[in-house]
């Protein structure tokens, strides 16, 4: 009979599994840490690209701001010439016609937009929080603030714009102007009559223009210098904390 030896295979000791354990570990711990620090390193170039984005938007800004501050500032001398004209216990008919000239530049529409193409993205892709720096958050959240604020403004002024538009209606023969085709009044005193309107109505529509003058002088103009100032100073405090060039 044939015997077999049966080979032994000496069993690890106990330190050797803490030490594959640990190994494993180690390996685990360090490919999370690595796939970590690739996350972070993305998740920061992405940052300085949405900085880079943000101060083009406010340089946009800061030129529209600009061309309002000139805007206001015409309407505001408008509506002072009409007042002048118009704020009489006694106005007469030839003052009432005078007055239309300044009408178009004082009553326009204030055309004002903020460039939000880059905030839009942020919020609308949940990338709010990859903006690590505090101190450029909260410059940028009393920044669109305000931006809401100076909307209500916008918007409190244009219902007395269009009031003064529709009184206007009421007191000039626009229609007459407008077949003519001029597009501009170059003599009032031949070209603008006055149409049949009750008495009062002329003092409604001045102080529906005063009320405008008011809402753009100094409410209005101020709020945009201010803005200017806040977009100013944010550009420079990203280009700071980001490092980036002027």
């Amino acid at each position: 009979m044939e015997v077999h030896a049966h080979s032994h295979t000496e069993r690890k000791k106990w330190y050797h599994y803490l030490w594959e354990f640990f190994m494993l570990f180690l390996a685990v711990t360090l490919g999370f840490f690595v796939e970590n620090q690739r996350e972070h390193f993305i998740e920061h170039k992405r940052e300085n690209q949405y900085m880079r984005s943000l101060v083009e938007d406010l340089k946009t800004d800061t030129a529209e701001l600009d061309n309002t501050l000139m805007n206001i500032t015409i309407k505001i001398r408008n509506i002072d010439s009409m007042l002048l004209l118009l704020v009489n216990n006694l106005v007469t008919n030839e003052e009432l016609i005078r007055s239309y000239q300044f009408t178009f530049p004082a009553l326009n529409k204030i055309p004002i937009v903020f460039t939000d193409r880059t905030i839009t993205q942020l919020k609308n892709s949940g990338n709010m929080r990859i903006i690590q720096n505090q101190k450029v958050t909260d410059a940028l959240i009393n920044y669109w603030n305000h931006i809401g604020i100076i909307n209500e403004v916008l918007n409190r002024h244009n219902v007395y714009r269009e009031k003064a538009r529709d009184l206007e209606t009421r007191i000039f023969n626009t229609a007459e102007i407008y077949l003519k085709g001029t597009g501009s009044i170059k003599d009032s005193s031949r070209e603008v009559h006055l149409v049949e309107h009750p008495p009062g109505l002329v003092k409604e529509y001045a102080n529906t223009i005063g009320y405008c003058g008011v809402i753009l002088n100094p409410g209005l103009l101020e709020m945009i210098k201010e803005q200017n100032s806040r977009a100013i100073k944010l550009i420079a405090l990203i280009q700071k904390e980001y490092h980036l060039e002027n």
